[in-house]
């Protein structure tokens, strides 16, 4: 027996959807549901494209493993973080097509090789989206950034030593980069 027939009495049915509020990277959705002993509510959902995020690897001058990462202010934390490159899938774009993409606008790099580490919900409580991560090697500078309109970023190698001691802490905390770390561990173990 699978886990879902396993556990099917936890499963709500949903009666009926509604959009609420329209912005330009979500939309806010009230869904009724009802949940197999008869108990009937509304739940609000946030629906938004699904996201990727890239991580590219490469050597520094001293011949350091590295990842490239970007450094922005973040407006709903009100702070610098520093993060791999990443964004939106744009309508009509597989998550791989929008990880060369991000990162070759966030950076100026494009990679030799671009590969599908895993995905994971960023949070599936509130949330209806995807999030995946890729793994990018063999980077080559082809041109300057290209950001999106209100998009302040700066690049730079950080030690693949560094990050993963630092992870969690100070300008690391944004959620899925500690998740995209784990992705690049788990690639790096061969699991």
């Amino acid at each position: 027996m699978d886990t879902l027939q396993q556990h099917s009495h936890l499963v709500w049915k949903e009666i009926s959807r509604q959009p609420v509020y329209h912005t330009p990277i979500f939309d806010l959705i009230r869904v009724e549901r009802q949940s197999q002993d008869g108990k009937k509510g509304s739940f609000f959902l946030i629906q938004s494209p699904d996201w990727v995020n890239v991580i590219p690897v490469l050597k520094n001058a001293e011949g350091k493993d590295c990842f490239l990462m970007v450094r922005q202010y973040r407006q709903g934390g009100n702070c610098l973080t520093l993060e791999f490159p990443g964004g939106l899938v744009d309508p009509g774009e597989t998550p791989l097509q929008a990880a060369i993409r991000e990162l070759r606008e966030e950076t100026g790099y494009e990679a030799e090789s671009v590969q599908f580490l895993g995905r994971i919900q960023p949070n599936p409580a509130i949330m209806t989206n995807w999030c995946s991560t890729f793994l990018a090697q063999g980077l080559r500078k082809i041109s300057g950034q290209d950001l999106d309109e209100h998009e302040l970023v700066d690049y730079e190698l950080v030690p693949i030593d560094e990050l993963e001691r630092d992870m969690g802490t100070g300008i690391h905390i944004h959620a899925i980069m500690v998740v995209a770390l784990f992705w690049y561990e788990r690639w790096e173990k061969g699991l």
